[in-house]
């Protein structure tokens, strides 16, 4: 009887052992898999800061041209015969 009961404890503990292994290599795998979505979070994140200062630069030339009309700027291309507004000549006759 005390041999079957000492059998009985080591096949319990066996098991329970083996499920400690298993437990502990779930945790191993489960750590692994989340620092590898970590690093692939920073990845994505890293790229997407990267298209949205691409955007920012392309929407760049709109946003000039926005203000400017909310300015009502009269934007010309400088030329001979024409005066630029705000320009120093044109600020130093209205003083």
């Amino acid at each position: 009887m005390n041999a079957r009961r000492v059998c009985g404890l080591l096949g319990a503990f066996a098991v329970m052992g083996l499920v400690m292994v298993h437990l502990r290599a779930a945790q191993t795998q489960s750590a692994s898999r989340l620092l590898e979505m970590e690093a692939r979070r920073i990845e994505l994140r890293r790229e997407l800061w990267s298209i949205q200062s691409r955007t920012a630069r392309l929407r760049s030339p709109q946003r000039i041209l926005d203000r400017a009309e909310l300015v009502a700027a009269e934007l010309l291309p400088p030329g001979p015969d024409v005066p630029l507004r705000g320009s120093a000549e044109t600020i130093a006759q209205r003083r």
